[in-house]
């Protein structure tokens, strides 16, 4: 039996710090493979970028971060946690 392992890209998450969301399954070792919703930030020259500037980025996601959990659980159903990338 084969496990879909292919990326479900989610189109409707919208937000200005997200260039890309999308589901995928995380085929780890446990008896349970997780649900991942991966959101890909939008990429920020951080060699031109002081701390405060870079907090300041992170928070506003994380702060918002319930509300894009809530886009895509709405769009894709659950999943067992959320990546960040940049």
């Amino acid at each position: 039996m084969l496990n879909n392992t292919v990326p479900e890209r989610i189109t409707s998450l919208s937000h200005p710090l997200v260039r890309e969301a999308y589901l995928k399954k995380d085929l780890g070792t446990g008896h349970k493979d997780k649900d991942v919703l991966v959101i890909e930030t939008l990429d920020p020259d951080f060699d031109d970028i002081d701390h405060e500037l870079f907090d300041s980025y992170l928070i506003d996601l994380l702060v918002d971060l319930g509300d894009l959990k809530n886009q895509a659980e709405q769009k894709v159903g659950s999943f067992d946690r959320v990546d960040i990338r940049y």
